[in-house]
């Protein structure tokens, strides 16, 4: 026996959205049978699903478990697709200096991991789309320590509480971006301030085709 869901909650008020997931999974765990599920809602699907296909345009983009999709995405849609906020992307270029591998963005730059060296190596002085979630931007007033490589100074323009945390939307000046920092965390707005990269945890895109390179 399979279940069909097609968009079951789309009509519902986001209270009662949240409750229906839940009855749903339940109902999953209890009569443990097959269940596709068609959502646009990316939560429904991470919240829910054991694994999950990511379609575009018709054609299958990846089908994995949730962390998996999450961590390693395919390519640039994907990773844009899944996670609230969304993925921040600039596109700038992969540069070397002094021997080390930078992404060159035009107004900042921070310095890349050595374990991506050999996959951007094909990359070097060319342009590529450079991917970060809001969760591993940090304000450096609250790392105690942090590479100066992976510092980068940006104008924070709006700052939204949302209770446990707070989205800052930030400018480079070419591009625009958002951090999710602690609920303490507000910053002056139309100021710059101070931002750290966690490098450990970016995504790098072929500009042309969107396909991960790492």
């Amino acid at each position: 026996m399979v279940f069909l869901f097609d968009e079951p909650l789309s009509n519902l008020d986001a209270k009662l959205r949240v409750q229906m997931r839940t009855e749903i999974h339940k109902l999953h765990i209890r009569l443990q049978t097959t269940m596709i599920y068609v959502t646009h809602d990316q939560t429904e699907a991470m919240t829910m699903g054991d694994r999950i296909a990511v379609m575009r345009d018709g054609i299958l983009q990846q089908v994995t478990d949730p962390i998996t999709i999450y961590d390693h995405p395919k390519n640039k849609f994907v990773a844009g697709f899944i996670g609230s906020p969304p993925m921040n992307f600039m596109t700038g270029t992969v540069i070397k200096k002094d021997g080390k591998f930078y992404f060159d963005e035009g107004k900042i730059a921070v310095k890349i991991v050595e374990d991506m060296y050999d996959a951007l190596a094909p990359y070097l002085d060319k342009e590529v789309v450079f991917g970060i979630r809001s969760e591993d931007i940090y304000d450096k007033l609250f790392v105690s320590e942090a590479p100066p490589e992976n510092i980068v100074r940006v104008n924070c323009e709006v700052a939204e509480p949302m209770g446990s945390e707070v989205y800052l939307y930030l400018n480079t000046g070419k591009h625009t971006f958002i951090a999710r920092v602690g609920a303490h965390d507000r910053p002056q707005i139309n100021q710059d301030m101070d931002l750290v990269f966690d490098m450990s945890k970016v995504h790098f895109f072929d500009k042309d085709t969107e396909a991960t390179i790492i």
